[in-house]
């Protein structure tokens, strides 16, 4: 963690333009617009900065990009989406048609038969999806990120993200801090974070930038 000591006179004043954007703190909206107390709550005030998604889907940005770990392959969209609040770029789909259960859910842990989240990560870049090579494994807060905690669910904005499941877990690249056997996952339909021993089979998605 790095601190960078100054005066508080020198910082943008809360809620004061600067150039085009509005300094709130540089948190993210919730996504959440229903209030459910008629004042005060989160859906109540919207405080944050709006999601801005980019969907690439022409050029490099077309097609599939075939990913094999034993003798299973996953033909992944080659669309991503680009986060220009986080400029983070995210494959759009997630892992499809591998793992153990030939289901997309891959062990954090890279088992007995060379199927894990890291092994599927190196296969992707060996296979440059979307024409990159420098993918990884998002930590647990650029997967928070994603999070749009509007009623029924908190799944990703669906334009953006049209195929992400939204009742299984995601695997984070974050190790759980008091146990590291564990690894922490999250689960989209509630936003429920915890953490799992790292044998269990999650999906996983693919990022870059940051």
């Amino acid at each position: 963690m790095r601190a960078i000591c100054g005066r508080l006179s020198d910082m943008p004043e809360i809620g004061k333009e600067v150039g085009k954007e509005r300094i709130l703190g540089g948190l993210l909206k919730t996504g959440q617009t229903t209030s459910y107390n008629s004042y005060a709550d989160d859906g109540y005030y919207e405080k944050g900065l709006s999601k801005q998604y980019t969907i690439l889907t022409a050029g490099q940005y077309d097609g599939t990009t075939s990913i094999t770990l034993y003798n299973r392959t996953d033909l992944i969209s080659n669309n991503c989406v680009y986060d220009r609040r986080t400029r983070l770029m995210w494959s759009r789909d997630p892992s499809d048609g591998l793992g153990p259960s030939a289901d997309g859910k891959l062990p954090w842990t890279t088992n007995t038969n060379g199927e894990g989240i890291f092994t599927y990560l190196d296969a992707a870049n060996l296979a440059k999806v979307a024409g990159y090579s420098d993918w990884r494994i998002p930590n647990v807060y650029e997967l928070q990120s994603l999070l749009n905690y509007e009623a029924p669910s908190a799944k990703p904005d669906t334009t953006a993200f049209p195929v992400w499941p939204d009742a299984t877990a995601f695997w984070s690249s974050t190790t759980e801090p008091a146990s590291t056997t564990q690894a922490i996952r999250l689960v989209y339909v509630n936003a429920y974070i915890s953490a799992t021993n790292k044998q269990t089979a999650h999906y996983v998605a693919l990022v870059r930038g940051g």
